[in-house]
């Protein structure tokens, strides 16, 4: 019985070794692009989005790494932008794909209007949200 424990908390102690080994070794790595990648859709084929890309994702040069890829069942292009360096901010690379989204989809680029309602206490929080949405490039 004392051999049966003393094998497992070895094997234990092995198994926890070999797997932090591994999660170090992928660490030291040097990868060509930092940050997370941010996708968009756009319904358009590849090849009108590789001839139309706007300018606000081409004149960033190498800030960022561009790839499109065509979207799941033919609906469109896939828009992969992930940045190469810290020059280029995550809230500004979401603003940059959705005015792309939209000149590319809509041929200009839609801004939302003056709201129709009055600012009162009860629409304080969606007037919140709707202007960081503006900034940001998300709600």
């Amino acid at each position: 019985m004392r051999r049966s424990r003393w094998l497992l908390v070895g094997a234990v102690g092995v198994g926890s070794l070999l797997a932090a080994r591994a999660m170090a070794g992928g660490r030291g790595r040097a990868r060509a692009a930092t940050g997370p990648c941010h996708t968009v859709t756009v319904f358009r084929p590849v090849e009108y989005v590789t001839d139309h890309l706007p300018s606000q994702l081409t004149d960033r040069g190498d800030a960022v790494a561009v790839r499109l890829c065509e979207a799941p069942g033919r609906r469109g292009t896939e828009i992969h932008v992930r940045r190469a360096n810290d020059t280029v901010s995550d809230d500004e690379i979401r603003r940059v794909l959705r005015i792309a989204r939209s000149q590319l989809e809509v041929g200009d680029v839609l801004k939302p209007g003056v709201a129709t309602t009055t600012p009162t206490a009860f629409n304080r929080g969606l007037r919140a949200v709707t202007a960081r949405g503006r900034e940001k490039g998300l709600l």
